[in-house]
């Protein structure tokens, strides 16, 4: 048996399987390899992400309400939130400090205990020894280093996990070898886990095995940082092939297969606010909604969604719970069958209002754009776009060109994650998951960093100086 083979067989992510087959996600697969075979399984169906929480396309929303073509001038509500950064690092100036305020000493700790208890586990289910005798119990010195070079991993691209330790001249990294060695590394990653899977039942959420995790950053991200008046709701994807029950599949987005996480912004700066994974547990689309949107209610934000989230009933839950909303909108989700089937030129537009809440058509060209918004008027305004034959300026509902303005909160959030991401192949969908939020926990260091320093330093910097920080500090912690 080779080196690389002896190393993983006691941790064998497979494997793990067998321990967790009482647990509510037994029937995932979670291995990323097709070329493991353990046993036959059913196929899991696959969730098209456009109808998870029902079927959208017959979800046929009734309007029963009074519409009128009289516009009114909306009175907006003075914004009654706090923005800004609410807990403030040691230095204000230091990388670390702020990185430390996502991902605390009490997370680190909780990925040694949880990781050292699954190896303990693993050993006591298969009474494996001989192959586990040169186990030492993982260190928080030890945790610190690994997610260093998790990270560094991310700016120093390598298609193979043991380039990273070659000694071959032409690619060999030295650094990663003086950190940790590469048996080291692959038992840490190896035993990497989030949870005590004796508490696992065979009634558990489908996200147990990494809830721990989800609660700290929800916490950290909600109480750290509080967003401006504009947010905007959007959904990422954590690529993901393997056989998994809340794998989505969208033949649309770049990333077709994956793990579905909704996402709550801010505008301006993409921090990530707030977020839900997608469980498959059938709640409905006004309970989803809600769940990402809950702690900012009360203090009339304004949120940007596209048209999966909007409908005449969201808008109206939105303004009872003092939240205000505009985007896109499909035909069955309450609007008239007027403005269903109006045809309009190019730059036309019609509306209809009831009340706070404003229905419009405009076509830009090629076809009708619904919008709904409880924030603006019916009003056309100039853009900065301008006709190609006229060359006078495009006029658009003031509506379309806020949201344009605003929506892109998430994409731009997504946009850094995918910069020096910190993904590995691996065949635990659990791993994936808790990497995405350290991906998160990153990017929002970032965002408070700047808030506090101004743009003094590049993301790509900014992440080079967190990794060594992570790995220096254990070399003073051991002097």
């Amino acid at each position: 048996m080779n080196g690389k083979d002896s190393l993983g067989e006691c941790y064998l992510d497979d494997l793990s399987d067998c321990l967790d087959c009482r647990s509510a996600s037994s029937s995932d697969d979670e291995s990323d390899s097709s070329s493991i075979v353990i046993r036959k399984r059913r196929p899991v169906p696959l969730i098209y992400s456009d109808s998870e929480d029902e079927d959208m396309n017959n979800n046929v929303e009734d309007n029963n309400d009074t519409w009128s073509t009289n516009d009114k001038s909306i009175i907006l509500e003075p914004f009654e939130g706090s923005s800004g950064v609410k807990i403030m690092p040691s230095s204000s100036e230091s990388v670390m400090d702020i990185v430390n305020l996502f991902i605390g000493s009490d997370l680190i700790e909780h990925f040694v205990r949880e990781s050292n208890r699954y190896h303990y586990q693993i050993v006591e289910k298969y009474r494996i020894t001989s192959k586990t005798k040169k186990w030492k119990d993982v260190t928080v010195t030890e945790m610190k280093k690994f997610l260093g070079l998790i990270i560094l991993m991310g700016q120093v691209k390598k298609d193979i996990l043991y380039d990273y330790w070659s000694t071959d001249p032409s690619i060999e990294t030295p650094f990663f070898s003086k950190v940790m060695s590469r048996n080291r590394f692959l038992q840490i990653m190896q035993s990497w886990h989030f949870c005590n899977n004796n508490d696992i039942s065979p009634n558990s959420h489908r996200l147990v095995k990494v809830q721990p995790v989800i609660d700290y950053f929800k916490e950290k991200f909600n109480n750290l940082y509080k967003p401006d008046q504009q947010l905007s709701l959007d959904e990422c994807v954590i690529p993901w092939r393997g056989r998994l029950s809340i794998k989505t599949y969208n033949p649309a987005k770049i990333t077709k297969y994956g793990i579905l996480v909704r996402v709550l912004s801010e505008a301006r700066t993409g921090y990530v606010s707030n977020f839900c994974v997608y469980a498959a547990d059938g709640k409905k689309l006004e309970e989803t909604v809600l769940s990402v949107i809950g702690p900012y209610k009360n203090m009339w934000h304004h949120i940007y969604q596209d048209n999966y989230y909007n409908s005449v009933n969201i808008a109206k839950i939105f303004l009872k719970n003092k939240l205000r909303l505009c985007g896109t909108i499909r035909k069955n989700r309450g609007l008239p069958q007027i403005l269903q089937t109006v045809k309009l030129s190019r730059g036309q537009h019609q509306f209809l209002r009831n009340g706070n809440i404003l229905l419009q058509v405009w076509n830009n060209g090629k076809r009708n754009v619904n919008m709904i918004s409880t924030i603006h008027s019916a009003q056309m305004v100039e853009s900065r776009n301008r006709s190609r034959t006229s060359h006078c300026p495009i006029q658009k509902p003031i509506s379309i060109i806020d949201y344009n303005k605003y929506m892109k909160g998430v994409d731009r959030a997504d946009q850094y994650l995918s910069y020096y991401s910190i993904f590995r192949k691996t065949k635990k969908w659990t791993k994936r998951v808790v990497m995405f939020f350290i991906n998160c926990a990153l990017f929002n260091s970032f965002k408070v960093y700047t808030t506090l320093n101004g743009q003094k330093i590049t993301y790509k910097n900014f992440l080079h100086k967190a990794a060594l920080s992570l790995i220096e500090d254990c070399e003073t912690e051991e002097q």
